[in-house]
This record gives C-alpha cells, sequence and structure tokens, in this order.
C-alpha cells in the first residue's frame, strides 16, 4: 500500500483540476452547469469549497482493475482478449456506454474508505468532448468473465445510481466518485461481483478514454482511507 505523504497532496491537486464527481448525500451531482455559489464541481459532485473530497490525514491507494470489460449499446466493446485499446464516453452514436470493473481490495479489513474514484484518461492527443458526459454507478450482481461479456450477454446490475456529469476537458484525467460502492465491500454481500460505471451522452465525438492495452495508461481506483 503506498503510503508517502506526498502523493496525497498531489492527487488532491489533480481532483480539483480535472472535473466540472463527496459521496452520496454530502454532495450533489454536478448537472452540466455551474454549481451554486459557494461550491465547485469536483469528480462529478459538486461540493463545498472549503471541503477536500479526500481528508489529509488519509492514505491514498490505486489499484488497477483484476478484470475490465466494455460495452457500448451501439458499436464494439467486451473484455479479455477482445477488450479495445479505447472507448469514447459521451458520444450519441454510442448510445450507453458500460464499464465493467472487478478490483481486490488491498487495505486492512478495519480500514474506513473515506472516498473512492474511478479515474479514467483521455487518449493522448485527443479532442475532448464539447458536451457533458452523464455518469451513473451500479453493483454488479451476478459472476461475469470479460473473455465471454458481449453487448448481449452482461452480468445483471443493481438499480443504478447517479455518479454525476463531468466535461472532458484533455490532458486531464476524468475522476468519478464511487465512494458508496466501495464501502460497501466491508459487508463482504456474496452478490456483489463489482463496479459498473455506465457513460451517456450527446456529443458528435465523445471524450476518447484509454484502457491501457496498448496506448496510454487504463482505469484505475483511486482509494483514500484511514
Amino acid at each position: 500500500m503506498p503510503r508517502p505523504r506526498r502523493l496525497l497532496a498531489s492527487a488532491l491537486a489533480a481532483l480539483a483540476l480535472s472535473a466540472c464527481a463527496a459521496p452520496l448525500g454530502e454532495a450533489h451531482p454536478c448537472p452540466g452547469a455551474a454549481c451554486a455559489e459557494g461550491r465547485s464541481c469536483v469528480a462529478g459532485r459538486c461540493r463545498p469549497q472549503d471541503v477536500t473530497p479526500a481528508p489529509g490525514d488519509t492514505l491514498r491507494v490505486v489499484l488497477v482493475p483484476t478484470d475490465l470489460a466494455v460495452v457500448a449499446a451501439h458499436g464494439a466493446g467486451g473484455g479479455g482478449p477482445e477488450l479495445p485499446d479505447t472507448v469514447a464516453l459521451g458520444r450519441s452514436a454510442s448510445g450507453t456506454v458500460v464499464m465493467l470493473f472487478r478490483f481486490a481490495a488491498t487495505w486492512r479489513e478495519d480500514a474506513e474508505v473515506t472516498s473512492a474514484f474511478l479515474v479514467l484518461d483521455p487518449l493522448e492527443g485527443a479532442p475532448p468532448a464539447l458536451g457533458v458526459i452523464a455518469f451513473e454507478m451500479a453493483r454488479i450482481v451476478e459472476p461475469w468473465e470479460p473473455a465471454i461479456v458481449t453487448r448481449g450477454r452482461q452480468p445483471r446490475l443493481a438499480v443504478p445510481l447517479v455518479a454525476g456529469a463531468q466535461r472532458g476537458r484533455a490532458p486531464l484525467p476524468l475522476r468519478v466518485d464511487v465512494t458508496p460502492l466501495v464501502r460497501d465491500w466491508q459487508r463482504r454481500d456474496p452478490e456483489d461481483h463489482g463496479i459498473a460505471l455506465l457513460a451517456s451522452g450527446d456529443d458528435a465525438y465523445g471524450t476518447v478514454i484509454s484502457l491501457g492495452v496498448s496506448l496510454g495508461r487504463g482505469p484505475r481506483l483511486e482509494v483514500y482511507v484511514r
């Protein structure tokens, strides 16, 4: 588990810069327009300007997915050997894009998860979307294997929760708050089989995200624990 405190400072700076996605109940999803006075849109949620989404007394843990699959309502997708190099989020022609993640927690069982973010890197050199990307998150509630995920064969999801809206701003990462789902891991629910991130929008091109197959850095989960 990474421990240097300087990592925390740099991560907080990135959080402040990257979005325009606090846990549910503590902050409202960004509506795609300006937040109310005294609040800023960070990681898809309108947060008080004097409140950081990652407290200074926490440790930052970064996890890469043990399994990853991507399916678009219209277009290519898959997992395992069929995982594409990139995926466009918020593109109207693709419809809703569903990203399926499975992670292995590395923090101690009694640790408190203060916040957790899925981090997605825009492909270097790709123009950002002009429109807003709307995000939802959901628990995956049945077993799945990346190699057999297709548009017509996807695992069942719990009812999605709103995770906010963001504009892709190259070259800054997109950070989507998934704190409630990661906190639930401590319940050890046998029906919890990972995190699904759903992205939609009406942009002509969308924001092209690297999946880390051969280009750029892939998605990861950034968790702050104490």
